[in-house]
């Protein structure tokens, strides 16, 4: 009995021995998108100076664009009026310089902008010479850097998330289709913190618009600070620690049906 006992401790301190190890924190990763608008297109160079945190909407436009925050577009207050305004707009107001297909901003109304690759970029991410093509090539004024990234990801507990951006020049982000943190306008490398409600437990969508939309610099910076955001994978899988306690309830319950039939076999010579 004495050594079936010794095995049974033996067994749970090997299952046990998983448990303070569980999963580190992922990286934060997004998928890219870069975007290269030529040098004549009607915005570039045209537009308001200064850092504005009331350039768009709240929510994104039906083609999932940013939407020029005016009062033509739906604002009621607070609403963005510093002149010269995008022109490079949809119908109902959404900024095309991350759409190829719908932007109608060069000469005869034909689209300035061209996608130029994809990608994948890790949090934090720092270029302070993000210039065309693909955020590596060099400020030679042939045309002007965009770019678009998107994750998904997954909110352990009920927490808030903290947005820390800086850019030259616009830079629009969005957690699950609402704007949570905005620099826009023309302008050296601005920074800004915003930080988000409290986000429940579960898969939330984050997406990031970048542009540079006047000669000379171009940058973005842009980070989290959280307690413990992860990019989910397509199918959770148990933490070491899970997988521990999981092995150690299959341990013991293959344990005690050993310890059963041995009862059971011993019970006739005990008489």
């Amino acid at each position: 009995m004495t050594t079936f006992r010794n095995l049974i401790v033996a067994m749970a301190a090997s299952a046990l021995a998983f448990v303070p190890f569980a999963a580190a924190q992922s990286t934060i990763t997004m998928s890219a998108t870069y975007y290269t608008i030529a040098a004549g297109d009607q915005d570039m160079g045209h537009l308001a100076a200064g850092a504005f945190s009331n350039e768009v909407r709240s929510t994104l436009g039906t083609d999932g664009l940013p939407v020029l925050n005016t009062a033509a577009f739906g604002c009621a207050s607070g609403c963005f009026t510093n002149t010269p305004l995008p022109a490079d707009l949809t119908a109902g107001g959404e900024i095309t310089w991350w759409s190829p297909g719908l932007n109608r901003g060069g000469s005869g109304g034909v689209s300035d902008v061209v996608q130029t690759g994809t990608g994948t970029i890790t949090l934090p991410f720092n270029n302070t010479s993000f210039f065309p093509p693909n955020g590596t090539g060099p400020n030679s004024a042939a045309g002007f850097q965009a770019a678009m990234f998107s994750s998904t990801i997954y909110v352990p507990t009920a927490e808030s998330i903290t947005f820390n951006l800086g850019s030259d020049d616009v830079v629009f982000v969005y957690l699950d289709g609402t704007v949570a943190c905005q620099i826009g306008g023309v302008h050296t490398l601005a920074s800004s913190a915003c930080t988000s409600g409290v986000l429940t437990q579960g898969f939330h969508t984050l997406q990031l618009f970048y542009s540079d939309i006047a000669p000379t610099l171009a940058g973005l910076t842009f980070s989290i600070t959280t307690s413990g955001i992860i990019n989910p994978t397509p199918t959770p899988t148990p933490t070491l620690s899970e997988w521990g306690l999981m092995l150690l309830a299959g341990l013991l319950a293959g344990a005690g049906a050993i310890e059963l039939r041995r009862r059971r076999h011993a019970a006739p010579l005990e008489r």
